[in-house]
């Protein structure tokens, strides 16, 4: 586990592991306080550095009914603070005392951290204590109720302490399950509000009756009762994860008021629990500079947040949704609102936003210099991205421990870092009658992209076999010209080998080649001797430089005899280089002589005397040039490979019709795949949702969508061709295609697709039938669509391809889960409700909530926004704008910004969690029905309302 002091960088309220249950030497029945040594005994200093090495934030010093060891506990780690030792870690202390209470069961007292061992002395004389400090020989005179009431009225907190055990409140006898102590005495303290948690050691305890009649269920924490450091009692071993800010008696009580799941969890729990763990991805800060009316200042506005659930707060026009816009704005979230209707209020809204302006009148939120860096942890890993107006871009920068280095990949993307960012004007927007964006919306949250990627390849592969295929047509129409130009060309050969002159011709083209042949290795012959006798002519040595060398040394005398021997011989291998290429040359005119007289030279004169007999015969036959024959031989060669082509391609292409009807049912089943998925995903994620029920309808049931998806591929966006298409009346689909195609569909679900699709194929036969000539439709219509295939064969592809888009039934609850209407019938609230409750019944992305109450009424703030905001961000990170007092304190924020106006900019007034008494202040001040929240938050709190505002 990592050491959260450490480790943990987010702002807010955050899990501490505390110890409700230690014991000191002070206490008289742990085996320390007997150690005579002075020089063994057990110090303050070794007792903190124990619980700082079990990685312990908190503990509760509980000694019976003694205060002794608190002011040096303190003390000591104040030293230690200031020293930090090898093992120092911060460590809390809450100073308390574990009291024995009148009627037999021990108390634990927990103070505020202030608190000083005399206020723990000052509770023992109120309640009377007689006995020996350090000992529990005895009770408080004060009753049980009383002893309750004295430490509210102190302002510490009441836990009865191990009440499944011995000295325990709810101890209860095994033989016949009665409870030890005196039934009165117990109800007594049971029914003290003030009382919000129990010391329970065994998880599974059995309840008694009393307990659980009496409807006042505590909140159960666990301490390790610490006597010595070993089993069980040593530190670390038995604990509590509480959640708070930074630790404090506030923070605690409004952990134990909130209790298991959600601000308390207990050591022991069986199921998995990492305090530490962030969703997967989240938002860290973002920073806005030079903003129309915010971050102008010296500084830039800078807000951090919680992995949980972060709260901007703030009267209106102080700047909260300016955040949003910032942050869709970095995120690249623009598109989305790009997807609701043109004029639609929140797209209008974020335009106006996103605008420098001209004049101190006109609208925008920007202004040329405008910039946000937004800091956000992906995947473990810390990631900045910085947006700029002036056009400089979008760059992502990594955290390259503890710099910043721009990012290999430079896009911001959904799929990259997730974000959903919604206001209540989008809310309202996808509860509307046109459901496309709400569709797109389903779409990104059920990962249905990579099923649309695959219909949209089927397609492809579709039209591109139905491309093939015309391709292939057109090369095949050539089969009929080709096979009379074989026969001609067949005809003229046999007139040739008909008369016995194939072989004379043969022979004379083959003599004719080898005869050049010939002449062409002469040719390189001479020229090589040609190429010798050159080289020999460049073979000379030159002329001594003048002064170089005095021959009248003895020295030079020699060097200039080498130079002259060196000459010697390059002249002598010029002439061997010049004799050499005249005997090649001689030898090529005694090869040239040599062949006269020989066989094949014979054969050449007798082939060429052949030739030209054989043309004054093809003369006097009307065949003007033998050479015909080489060419149609060689054209029919020529036709003969193509003819094979061409049986190949009609293979090819019968192949390819085959394939093509192939790929068009991988286009159905890909399609089919589309609306399950979407179905799927709705019917897991809304199965026991009590607000919003959808449904998908495979491929529509608005004839007007369905129309206009059919017109859009035929290219026909005009109101023509309407009795083939669609004619409505009064909302009715009346007559044409749309209008048979949803005419007493089946009412199961899968019945009905299957029904769409047969109608749908019958269409598209028709739609051929029309192309091919027939007349299945109106005249013009049938028209309409053979001009246009045959001008553009696509279109005729896009049709056999084509589906209609799926539709949506949404309907609503009011909240009990039953009497689900369709959402047309909804009110404003009850439409936001439904959606609202749809967006957090999903995903693991930041979820960003701008105004998510308005419209609701207090019923659903509390029971539907409040409630599942705090499930939600057990798993998700959630930032909401909200005026609702109820969902920032109900719904447990773990880190709040209030914002407010000043001076024309807006600015971060107050930040921090609820625990805080400041925060808490502020949330007062500027949220109508804040105090009137906290108090119905605290209405266990007892009398003493200083401790909770």
């Amino acid at each position: 586990m990592p050491d959260a002091n450490s480790q943990w960088s987010f702002p807010g309220a955050r899990w501490w592991k505390f110890d409700f249950h230690t014991h000191t030497p002070a206490s008289l029945d742990t085996p320390w306080s007997r150690i005579e040594n002075q020089a063994e005994r057990l110090t303050p200093k070794q007792w903190l550095l124990r619980f700082m090495e079990a990685e312990v934030d908190c503990v509760a010093v509980t000694d019976h009914n003694t205060s002794e060891w608190i002011d040096p506990l303190k003390d000591t780690y104040g030293r230690l603070e200031r020293e930090r030792p090898t093992g120092f870690r911060p460590l809390c202390l809450f100073p308390g005392v574990e009291l024995s209470v009148n009627g037999g069961f021990h108390l634990l007292v927990i103070f505020d951290r202030a608190a000083t061992g005399g206020q723990v002395r000052d509770l023992l004389a109120r309640v009377e204590y007689p006995g020996t400090p350090g000992r529990s020989d005895a009770v408080t005179r004060k009753s049980a109720e009383e002893v309750v009431e004295i430490v509210s009225d102190l302002g510490a907190l009441a836990i009865p302490a191990h009440v499944d055990q011995e000295k325990g409140l709810l101890q209860v006898v095994e033989e016949d399950g009665r409870l030890r102590l005196d039934t009165n005495t117990v109800r007594q303290v049971i029914d003290r509000p003030e009382i919000l948690a129990a010391e329970a050691v065994n998880r599974d305890w059995v309840k008694h009756s009393v307990y659980i009649e009496a409807r006042r269920p505590w909140t159960e924490v666990l301490g390790s009762d610490c006597h010595n450091f070993r089993g069980n009692s040593r530190p670390g071993k038995r604990y509590t994860w509480v959640k708070m800010g930074d630790p404090s008696l506030g923070g605690l009580r409004l952990a134990l008021l909130d209790g298991g799941g959600f601000s308390i969890r207990r050591s022991d729990q069986p199921d998995s629990f990492d305090p530490f763990a962030v969703p997967k991805h989240c938002v860290e800060a973002i920073e806005i500079v030079d903003a129309r009316h915010m971050g102008r200042g010296r500084k830039p506005a800078r807000l951090t947040f919680s992995p949980w659930l972060n709260a901007l707060v703030g009267g209106r026009g102080t700047g909260k949704s300016t955040v949003i816009h910032m942050l869709r704005l970095v995120a690249r979230r623009e598109q989305e609102l790009k997807r609701l209707d043109d004029g639609s209020a929140p797209r209008e809204t974020f335009e106006r936003f996103n605008h420098v302006p001209l004049s101190q009148r006109d609208k925008g939120g920007l202004r040329k210099g405008t910039n946000l860096c937004w800091t956000v942890l992906r995947d473990g890993v810390r990631h900045r991205v910085r947006w700029r107006q002036d056009g400089g871009g979008t760059v992502v920068e990594d955290d390259a421990g503890g710099s910043w280095k721009p990012s290999e990949a430079q896009s911001v993307t959904a799929e990259r870092f997730p974000l959903r960012v919604f206001s209540q004007g989008q809310m309202t927007e996808l509860a509307g009658e046109n459901q496309q964006a709400l569709l797109h919306f389903i779409d990104d949250a059920a990962a249905v992209g990579a099923f649309r990627k695959k219909l949209k390849e089927a397609r492809a592969a579709f039209y591109a076999s139905r491309a093939r295929i015309r391709e292939l047509d057109s090369k095949l129409s050539r089969e009929t010209a080709l096979t009379v130009e074989l026969q001609d060309v067949e005809r003229k050969l046999k007139r040739f080998e008909e008369a016995e002159h194939r072989a004379v011709l043969t022979a004379y083209r083959r003599h004719g080649r080898q005869h050049r042949e010939l002449e062409r290795q002469f040719a390189n012959a001479d020229d090589g001797a040609a190429r010798i006798e050159d080289a020999a002519a460049t073979l000379q040595s030159d002329d001594l430089a003048d002064g170089v060398f005095n021959e009248a040394s003895d020295a030079d005398g020699e060097a200039v005899a080498i130079i002259t021997a060196l000459a010697d011989a390059v002249r002598a291998a010029a002439r061997e280089v010049r004799e050499a290429g005249q005997r090649l040359r001689a030898a090529v005119g005694t090869q040239r002589d040599a062949l006269t007289g020989t066989a094949w030279r014979t054969a050449v004169d007798r082939a060429a005397g052949d030739y030209q007999q054989l043309v004054e015969t093809l003369k006097t036959a009307g065949v003007s040039d033998p050479s015909e024959y080489g060419r149609l031989v060689q054209e029919r060669q020529r036709l003969d490979s193509e003819k094979k082509a061409l049986k190949s391609m009609r293979q090819e292409r019968d192949r390819e019709e085959r394939l093509s009807k192939s790929r068009l049912k991988d286009v159905v089943v890909a399609r089919r795949a589309v609306s399950a998925r979407r179905e799927r995903f709705l019917n897991e994620t809304l199965e026991q949702n009590r607000f919003v029920r959808i449904r998908g309808r495979r491929y529509g049931d608005d004839p007007r969508v369905i129309e206009g998806s059919l017109r859009e591929v035929l290219g026909v966006l005009d109101g023509r061709f309407e009795d083939d298409i669609l004619v409505m009346d009064n909302e009715r689909a009346k007559k044409g295609f749309v209008a048979t195609l949803l005419r007493r569909l089946p009412a199961d679900p899968g019945t009905r697709s299957a029904e769409i699709e047969t109608r749908i194929d019958g269409f598209k036969e028709r739609v051929v039938g029309a192309v091919n000539g027939s007349a299945p439709f109106g005249g013009y219509f049938n028209n309409y669509l053979a001009r246009e295939c045959k001008r553009n064969p696509e279109l005729l592809d896009k049709l056999l391809a084509w589906f209609p888009e799926d539709g949506l039934q949404v309907e609503y609850s009011r909240g009990d889960g039953t009497d689900f209407r369709p959402i047309d019938q909804a009110s404003a609230g009850q439409r936001a409700a439904a959606m609202l409750a749809f967006l957090l019944a999903h995903g693991e992305e930041p979820l960003i909530l701008d105004q998510p109450e308005d419209d609701l009424d207090n019923h659903l703030i509390y029971d539907l926004v409040v409630r599942q905001i705090r499930e939600n961000k057990l798993r998700r990170q959630i930032i909401v704008v909200t005026h609702n007092p109820n969902i920032v304190v109900n719904g447990d924020a773990e880190m709040l910004h209030a914002l407010d106006f000043v001076r024309g900019q807006c600015v971060v007034q107050q930040s921090g969690s609820l625990q805080e008494e400041e925060m808490r202040e502020e949330v007062c001040r500027v949220m109508e029905g804040g105090r009137e929240a906290f108090e119905r938050r605290y209405r266990r709190l007892g009398p003493e309302p200083a401790h909770v505002r």
